[in-house]
């Protein structure tokens, strides 16, 4: 990985963790299939909730995050479960999103050239960081390998 390719991971990476992502009602509303209406109730109940962007706005802002727990909660409701229901899974399906977010941030070190195959360098294999593990994809399938650290 060249130094521009590393300067726009560690931007990129620095923005994710930041939750830097924002979009508007109306967007949120438009990719979930949840009317601003119920999206205002639902944040009147604290079941999602928008960030301010200055003290002086009142538009409503929200997160990549939120834009997930609202497709969530839909298709939890799709499926015949109850606000309350869907909401409570919600909750447990966000921690372990947030668990998933922390370790690809933390792991995710670049992509590099081996062996002919674009490999995602995920970081040492070992406490004596030695050793690295280098991820690929072929045939639409996860291929692992450990090198030996340059």
């Amino acid at each position: 990985m060249d130094n521009q390719d590393a300067a726009f991971f560690k931007k990129f990476k620095a923005q994710i963790h930041k939750h830097q992502f924002t979009i508007g009602i109306s967007d949120l509303a438009k990719m979930t299939g949840v009317s601003q209406t119920q999206l205002r109730y639902w944040e009147q109940k604290n079941y999602i909730h928008s960030i301010k962007m200055t003290e002086k706005n009142t538009v409503h802002r929200y997160t990549y995050g939120t834009l997930m727990r609202v497709h969530f909660i839909k298709t939890m409701l799709d499926e015949g479960f109850t606000l309350a229901a869907a909401t409570q899974r919600a909750e447990e399906h966000g921690l372990q999103m947030e668990m998933m977010r922390v370790f690809v941030m933390s792991a995710f070190q670049g992509i590099e050239e081996r062996d002919g195959h674009h490999m995602i360098n995920l970081g040492y294999f070992d406490e004596d960081h030695r050793q690295e593990l280098y991820c690929y994809i072929k045939d639409n399938q996860p291929h692992y390998r450990v090198y030996p650290v340059k």
